[in-house]
């Protein structure tokens, strides 16, 4: 069983990162992360040969010219 899948090792990662979390909410974080991993499996499975790179919509600051 992994760490991500157990839940008392979950909780104690959790506290290394200063971070308090019951286990009934680390048994439901474990449900829901199976469905993240198939949703990010589906995201990295989508063909962006055909978009544009990000960095086209995204606005760089410029200097202006002086008048």
């Amino acid at each position: 069983m992994s760490t991500k899948n157990n839940p008392s090792q979950f909780r104690e990662q959790a506290r290394e990162n200063r971070l308090e979390i019951s286990l009934e909410d680390v048994e439901r974080v474990a449900e829901l992360m199976g469905d993240v991993e198939a949703s990010y499996a589906t995201i990295r499975g989508i063909n962006t040969t055909g978009f544009e790179p990000t960095a086209i919509f995204v606005p760089t600051p410029s200097k202006r010219e002086s008048n």
